[in-house]
């Protein structure tokens, strides 16, 4: 678990599985970017209850407020075998909490957990190049610009660009001691 200023990062528990899902699949909560693709229930639940027993592969995160209502989700994968990274990726469900600066601050959360807990040299996010939110959220993390993937995803009946941002472990060391000798 770990504790932001007004919410909590903690893995997912068995019981909110279905909960989950149903976040997951609804359209209002994947925003206008996200594919609109369908998860079959069983098969999504099936892969999340798998996904819950090794972070070797992926790991998320639920972010939840003190009342454990589920406001959206972090999560990390290995994207590319060969690169000593991790491919970061994050979504808020509900248009009432986002603007609020919660998803840097969770952003920022997962990074430093991250660069604490795993061996790893980089840190990358991608998202759809009109995606000015997601953008934010990476820039105000600290995460620099590296170039656009074209037609890299599919999404929404056709090919779309994404951004490609990323964030070395240098960069973030250098970013922490920056904010620890403001204070």
């Amino acid at each position: 678990m770990i504790k932001g200023s007004c919410f909590t990062l903690r893995h997912v528990r068995k019981s909110e599985i279905p909960q989950l899902v149903a976040l997951m699949n609804n359209p209002e909560a994947k925003g206008e970017f996200l594919s609109l693709e369908i998860m079959l229930q069983g098969a999504a639940e099936k892969k999340l209850e798998e996904e819950s027993y090794s972070k070797e592969n992926n790991e998320m995160f639920l972010i939840v407020d003190d009342k454990e209502s589920i406001l959206g989700r972090v999560f990390h994968f290995k994207s590319v075998p060969y690169f000593n990274a991790r491919e970061i990726g994050y979504g808020l469900f509900t248009d009432a909490v986002r603007g609020k600066g919660i998803m840097t601050e969770a952003v920022n959360l997962l990074t430093d957990y991250l660069f604490n807990t795993m061996l790893i040299n980089r840190l990358d996010i991608h998202m759809h190049v009109d995606n000015v939110a997601s953008e934010k959220v990476a820039i105000n993390c600290g995460y620099q610009k590296e170039g656009v993937a074209r037609g890299a995803s599919f999404s929404r009946g056709k090919h779309v660009d994404l951004a490609m941002y990323a964030l070395l472990r240098q960069e973030w060391e250098l970013l922490k001691s920056a904010a620890n000798h403001k204070n």
